[in-house]
Protein backbone atom coordinates (compact mmCIF):
# COMPACT_ATOMS: atom_id res chain seq x y z
CA UNK A 1 0.00 0.00 0.00
CA UNK A 2 1.59 3.36 -0.78
CA UNK A 3 0.61 6.73 1.15
CA UNK A 4 -0.77 8.07 -1.98
CA UNK A 5 -1.33 7.05 -5.36
CA UNK A 6 1.83 6.70 -7.91
CA UNK A 7 0.20 8.02 -10.62
CA UNK A 8 0.05 11.20 -9.05
CA UNK A 9 4.20 10.80 -9.52
CA UNK A 10 4.15 9.64 -12.63
CA UNK A 11 1.90 12.59 -14.22
CA UNK A 12 3.86 15.42 -13.00
CA UNK A 13 5.19 17.21 -15.32
CA UNK A 14 8.83 17.05 -15.34
CA UNK A 15 9.81 19.85 -17.81
CA UNK A 16 8.92 22.06 -14.72
CA UNK A 17 11.88 21.17 -12.80
CA UNK A 18 13.24 23.68 -10.47
CA UNK A 19 16.95 22.47 -11.01
CA UNK A 20 19.37 21.73 -13.56
CA UNK A 21 21.35 18.40 -13.62
CA UNK A 22 24.17 16.69 -14.59
CA UNK A 23 24.63 13.35 -16.25
CA UNK A 24 21.34 13.19 -17.76
CA UNK A 25 19.57 12.99 -14.31
CA UNK A 26 16.00 14.13 -13.60
CA UNK A 27 13.09 13.23 -11.85
CA UNK A 28 11.92 11.19 -14.41
CA UNK A 29 15.42 9.47 -15.34
CA UNK A 30 17.17 8.14 -12.06
CA UNK A 31 20.43 6.43 -11.97
CA UNK A 32 20.58 2.95 -12.53
CA UNK A 33 19.91 0.75 -9.71
CA UNK A 34 17.53 3.69 -8.45
CA UNK A 35 13.27 4.22 -8.28
CA UNK A 36 11.64 7.19 -7.44
CA UNK A 37 7.87 6.18 -5.46
CA UNK A 38 5.74 6.95 -2.57
CA UNK A 39 6.50 5.40 0.78
CA UNK A 40 4.57 2.25 1.10
CA UNK A 41 3.19 0.45 4.48
CA UNK A 42 6.29 -2.04 4.28
CA UNK A 43 8.91 0.60 3.97
CA UNK A 44 9.46 -0.15 7.59
CA UNK A 45 11.61 -3.13 6.34
CA UNK A 46 13.90 -1.24 4.03
CA UNK A 47 14.63 1.05 6.65
CA UNK A 48 12.47 3.88 6.33
CA UNK A 49 13.07 5.43 9.91
CA UNK A 50 16.59 4.37 10.16
CA UNK A 51 16.85 7.01 6.85
CA UNK A 52 15.60 9.62 9.37
CA UNK A 53 17.45 8.58 11.41
CA UNK A 54 20.67 11.00 9.29
CA UNK A 55 18.21 13.83 10.13
CA UNK A 56 17.09 13.94 13.32
CA UNK A 57 16.09 11.56 16.45
CA UNK A 58 13.58 9.10 15.53
CA UNK A 59 13.44 7.66 18.78
CA UNK A 60 12.20 3.60 18.74
CA UNK A 61 9.63 3.41 16.45
CA UNK A 62 8.46 -0.24 15.93
CA UNK A 63 6.90 -1.83 13.30
CA UNK A 64 3.28 -1.81 15.08
CA UNK A 65 3.85 2.21 15.92
CA UNK A 66 5.20 2.57 12.14
CA UNK A 67 2.05 0.88 10.58
CA UNK A 68 0.09 2.82 12.90
CA UNK A 69 1.18 5.80 11.46
CA UNK A 70 1.37 5.49 7.72
CA UNK A 71 -2.33 4.13 7.94
CA UNK A 72 -3.58 7.33 9.57
CA UNK A 73 -1.26 9.84 7.58
CA UNK A 74 -2.80 7.37 4.19
CA UNK A 75 -5.97 8.07 5.14
CA UNK A 76 -5.54 11.89 5.38
CA UNK A 77 -4.84 12.36 2.14
CA UNK A 78 -2.12 14.93 3.59
CA UNK A 79 0.99 13.25 3.25
CA UNK A 80 3.18 13.03 -0.12
CA UNK A 81 6.46 11.15 0.91
CA UNK A 82 7.99 10.22 -1.87
CA UNK A 83 11.69 7.68 -1.19
CA UNK A 84 14.81 6.41 -3.48
CA UNK A 85 15.03 2.81 -2.82
CA UNK A 86 18.50 1.42 -4.02
CA UNK A 87 17.01 -1.31 -5.92
CA UNK A 88 20.48 -4.19 -5.15
CA UNK A 89 20.23 -3.47 -1.49
CA UNK A 90 16.08 -3.10 -0.95
CA UNK A 91 17.35 -0.17 1.17
CA UNK A 92 15.74 3.19 1.10
CA UNK A 93 18.17 5.76 0.22
CA UNK A 94 16.32 9.22 0.12
CA UNK A 95 13.10 10.83 1.30
CA UNK A 96 11.08 13.86 1.56
CA UNK A 97 7.62 14.70 2.61
CA UNK A 98 5.43 17.26 1.51
CA UNK A 99 2.26 17.59 3.33
CA UNK A 100 -0.49 20.00 2.98
CA UNK A 101 -2.67 22.66 5.06
CA UNK A 102 -6.07 22.96 4.06
CA UNK A 103 -7.02 26.53 4.26
CA UNK A 104 -10.40 28.89 3.62
CA UNK A 105 -8.12 31.77 2.38
CA UNK A 106 -6.93 31.74 -1.58
CA UNK A 107 -10.09 30.44 -2.41
CA UNK A 108 -9.94 27.57 -0.39
CA UNK A 109 -6.36 26.49 -1.44
CA UNK A 110 -3.81 24.59 -0.14
CA UNK A 111 -0.75 25.86 1.98
CA UNK A 112 2.75 22.99 1.29
CA UNK A 113 4.96 22.33 3.89
CA UNK A 114 8.43 20.63 3.03
CA UNK A 115 9.94 18.33 5.95
CA UNK A 116 12.20 15.58 6.36
CA UNK A 117 14.81 15.79 3.36
CA UNK A 118 17.51 13.11 3.83
CA UNK A 119 19.52 11.37 1.95
CA UNK A 120 22.00 8.28 3.31
CA UNK A 121 25.63 9.56 3.24
CA UNK A 122 26.87 6.81 0.94
CA UNK A 123 24.46 7.87 -1.83
CA UNK A 124 25.17 11.80 -1.45
CA UNK A 125 26.36 13.26 -4.37
CA UNK A 126 24.04 11.67 -6.56
CA UNK A 127 21.65 14.86 -7.01
CA UNK A 128 18.86 13.04 -4.64
CA UNK A 129 17.98 16.24 -2.59
CA UNK A 130 17.37 18.05 -5.68
CA UNK A 131 15.72 15.70 -6.90
CA UNK A 132 13.77 15.27 -4.01
CA UNK A 133 13.04 18.70 -3.39
CA UNK A 134 11.87 18.92 -7.07
CA UNK A 135 9.03 16.30 -6.65
CA UNK A 136 8.18 18.17 -3.83
CA UNK A 137 7.63 21.58 -5.12
CA UNK A 138 6.03 19.80 -8.43
CA UNK A 139 3.88 17.89 -5.69
CA UNK A 140 2.90 21.47 -4.30
CA UNK A 141 2.26 22.77 -7.66
CA UNK A 142 -0.61 19.49 -8.49
CA UNK A 143 -2.36 19.60 -5.19
CA UNK A 144 -3.37 22.88 -5.49
CA UNK A 145 -1.29 25.04 -2.82
CA UNK A 146 -0.91 28.99 -3.10
CA UNK A 147 2.50 28.61 -0.89
CA UNK A 148 4.83 25.76 -0.37
CA UNK A 149 7.28 26.74 2.93
CA UNK A 150 10.92 24.64 4.70
CA UNK A 151 12.67 25.35 7.25
CA UNK A 152 16.52 25.17 6.83
CA UNK A 153 19.53 26.68 8.55
CA UNK A 154 21.90 28.93 7.27
CA UNK A 155 24.17 25.90 5.96
CA UNK A 156 22.34 24.71 3.29
CA UNK A 157 20.40 28.25 2.42
CA UNK A 158 21.85 28.62 -0.96
CA UNK A 159 21.30 25.09 -1.78
CA UNK A 160 17.40 25.28 -1.60
CA UNK A 161 17.98 29.16 -3.00
CA UNK A 162 19.10 26.99 -6.49
CA UNK A 163 15.67 25.53 -6.46
CA UNK A 164 13.73 28.89 -6.55
CA UNK A 165 12.96 28.63 -3.06
CA UNK A 166 13.65 32.47 -1.02
CA UNK A 167 13.97 33.21 2.56
CA UNK A 168 11.52 35.78 3.59
CA UNK A 169 12.96 38.61 5.56
CA UNK A 170 10.45 39.60 7.32
CA UNK A 171 8.82 36.15 8.51
CA UNK A 172 10.86 34.79 10.79
CA UNK A 173 8.89 31.30 13.11
CA UNK A 174 8.22 30.82 16.40
CA UNK A 175 7.97 28.12 18.18
CA UNK A 176 6.40 25.77 20.93
CA UNK A 177 9.15 22.34 21.36
CA UNK A 178 7.80 20.18 23.79
CA UNK A 179 10.49 17.31 23.61
CA UNK A 180 13.72 16.40 21.67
Amino acid sequence: MDIFEKSVLEELDWSKAAATYRDDISPSNLPTGYKLRPLRRSDYELGYCKLLGYLTKVGDVTQNMFCKQFDMMSSSKMYYIVVIEHLESSQLVGTATMLLEHKFIHTTANRGRIEDVVVHPDHQGKQFGKLLLDVSILLAEVTNCYKLSLDCNEKVRAFYEKLNLKLKDDHKFMYVQFFD
